[in-house]
């Protein structure tokens, strides 16, 4: 478990964050890449070839005396039936596909009605969730750039105080990868549909989504805290948690951040927290990279 993480700040931001010594959860849908939770549940292959795949598999249970997991469920007492009649009169493609054709076609209408429940519930998810995200670094060039204006903002270093059962402490690291979670792959869904062995729940889980982003941001070495307390009622997409004063451990200015600023805020800080440490970036001179000097 992590004892710290660094939030990345513009000085607007940042003065604000300080000024209401709070800092702000947003919903999924104010983030900045369209594809960090908001996309829709999805399998990972088109539905239609569902019919036709369980009716491969089916086949091969009749023709090969297939061990049958469940033998007592509707599928299991199906097959051996099946299977005494191919005894006596042979394997019949078109009359064993004229019976079960029609079956998984129903089943194929069902699996999508609950793909749009689902969905219907996940767009409820991110409007009602809170997010707040944190990084494991406070020297990333590319952060700098992007969160902290041109590096003239700020990096506030954050205690996770897991003694005191604060809300940093339950932070989950980001899982980056090529595609989003799946819903489910063909072959769960046929093992989920003949033999009732469930797929993987975790998939349907909101936090295993907001969790995961594209390969492209792994850079960010993020964390998140989702909090799932159903703002619904609120008319913001967004929610401000205040922060114990000593969680506040130190605060990095940009090499570019106006001296004015950090006197500002150096002041707003102190009155937070006595024993915060004020760091000013600095560029080195023989590599691209920061180093931090005390003021």
């Amino acid at each position: 478990m992590r004892t710290s993480f660094y939030k990345y700040t513009d000085i607007i931001t940042a003065e604000a964050t300080l000024v209401n010594q709070s800092f702000r959860y947003s919903s999924p849908l104010k983030f900045n890449d369209p594809f960090d939770v908001q996309n829709e549940l999805r399998s990972s292959f088109d539905l239609s070839e569902f019919p036709a795949a369980a009716m491969s598999v089916i086949e091969s249970y009749i023709r090969n005396d297939l061990f049958i997991p469940n033998p007592n469920d509707s599928f299991g007492k199906g097959i051996l039936i099946l299977r005494e009649g191919v005894k006596r009169e042979g394997y019949k493609k078109n009359k064993i596909e004229a019976i079960t054709l029609p079956l998984l076609g129903f089943v194929m209408s069902l699996i999508e009605k609950t793909l749009e429940d689902m969905n219907k519930i996940w767009q409820i998810s991110m409007r009602e969730s809170r997010v707040f995200c944190v990084t494991e670094d406070n020297d990333n060039l590319l952060m700098w750039a992007h969160y902290a204006k041109d590096h003239t903002g700020a990096v506030f270093q954050l205690e996770t105080l897991a003694e005191e059962n604060n809300i940093l402490s339950v932070a989950r690291k980001v899982n980056y990868a090529e595609k989003p979670v799946e819903f489910f792959s063909l072959e769960e869904l046929i093992k989920w549909t003949l033999f009732e062995i469930e797929p993987d729940l975790s998939k349907l889980v909101y936090s295993t989504h907001a969790h995961q982003k594209s390969l492209h941001w792994k850079y960010e070495n993020e964390w998140r805290v989702v909090d799932m307390c159903k703002y619904s009622n609120k008319t913001e997409l967004y929610i401000d948690h205040v922060f114990v004063p000593k969680q506040l451990s130190n605060i990095f200015f940009g090499c570019k951040a106006d001296p004015n600023d950090i006197e500002r805020l150096s002041f707003l800080a102190k009155s937070i927290n006595p024993s915060v440490s004020i760091y000013k970036a600095k560029k080195k001179t023989l590599e691209y990279g920061l180093e931090f000097e005390k003021i």
